[in-house]
């Protein structure tokens, strides 16, 4: 209720001073003659042609006041609403449709996006799949409504399937063209009906996903004002860095990525013992979770497809390879994503243990 009580706050603060803004514009000159002629301003010697020019002057500045707390109280990228006030409008765009007004004015400063569908050529059906007492997708859902700085939750698919279920468990769903190649372009598609300044795509087959990873993506941006996030982990033992299954992030020494790769980078020359590679270079494992401000993603859908990201399968290398600037957050988080039944064995053993 307090959250609700805010929200009806911020609205008076920026609609009364444009109401009356807009009052004294569309004043009509007569209605202003007649006020003026027994007006104090008469008496101490102002024009009546300066009399109407202050109203007038007065009513632009009241709606650029007006206009400015409608920047600062919803489309400001720091702002964090409280549970209930996001329930509020929720509900409001719920009852008015995906074009309500409300919703346009309340652009979200952040939402989180996951891409999934229903044809995984390893597991075929996996986000629908049984992982204790629900399904893969329904896990990942709540961890990411457990995020303090998303605004918002949706789910894409091209599968009816599984936009039913999303329904079914009180998601937003956003069903996207089949044609999608990957889940970036899944998000540029429903980017209008996202309505988010920045978007944090989380991965539909990573049911242990912690908020706080999620939360870390929101945060770089709110600090740094970055258009591209994402994260990686420690690479622990060699056999997790040749493995080609494991992208490498390298980075340079302001933290900033240079590249994405399957292949172990940097190349260490004359060094025959793999265990030894880790010793001489700290070396990353990509994690599958990116942040993107609209402005990126309506760049992406303007790129070629890169070379880079063809060779290395890698959608990520088409911002690289057009020279946009990608930000690092390093988790301890180690990736337990569901890529084949046999990956639902090991989770379900991992979900039985934290139980």
């Amino acid at each position: 209720m307090k959250g609700i009580i805010i929200s009806t706050f911020q609205i008076a603060l920026w609609a009364i001073p444009a109401c009356i803004g807009i009052a004294m514009l569309i004043r009509g000159k007569e209605s202003y003659e007649d006020s003026y002629v027994n007006s104090s301003w008469r008496a101490n010697g102002i024009s009546e042609r300066k009399y109407i020019a202050i109203f007038r002057i007065l009513g632009v500045l009241l709606i650029a006041i007006a206009a400015a707390i409608f920047y600062y109280v919803h489309l400001s990228e720091n702002i964090s609403l409280p549970d209930d006030e996001k329930d509020f409008w929720n509900e409001i765009d719920k009852s008015k449709g995906a074009n309500a007004i409300f919703k346009t004015a309340m652009l979200l400063s952040g939402a989180i996006a996951i891409p999934t569908r229903m044809g995984s050529t390893r597991f075929p059906g996996k986000p629908l799949a049984m992982l204790g007492s629900k399904r893969v997708l329904e896990h990942v859902y709540e961890k990411c409504l457990s995020s303090k700085n998303a605004q918002g939750v949706f789910i894409l698919t091209d599968s009816p399937e599984i936009d039913a279920f999303s329904k079914s468990i009180g998601a937003n769903s956003i069903m996207t063209s089949p044609e999608c190649q990957n889940g970036t372009e899944r998000i540029v598609e429903a980017l209008e009906k996202i309505n988010a300044k920045f978007i944090v795509n989380v991965q539909g087959d990573e049911p242990f996903i912690p908020p706080s990873l999620i939360d870390s993506i929101f945060e770089i941006r709110s600090r740094t004002h970055c258009e591209i996030a994402t994260a990686a982990t420690p690479i622990a033992d060699a056999e997790e860095l040749f493995n080609p299954n494991n992208v490498k992030v390298l980075t340079n020494a302001s933290g900033q990525i240079i590249y994405f790769s399957r292949s172990p980078l940097p190349f260490v020359r004359g060094e025959n013992d793999k265990n030894m590679w880790l010793k001489k270079r700290k070396y990353l494992k990509h994690i599958g979770i990116y942040g993107y401000s609209r402005e990126a993603l309506q760049k992406y859908a303007k790129l070629p497809k890169s070379s880079l990201e063809t060779c290395e399968s890698l959608e990520q290398l088409r911002f690289i390879d057009a020279g946009i600037p990608m930000s690092l957050v390093e988790s301890d988080y180690k990736v337990v994503g569901i890529d084949t039944p046999e990956d639902l064995e090991k989770a379900q053993k991992m979900l039985e243990a934290k139980i």
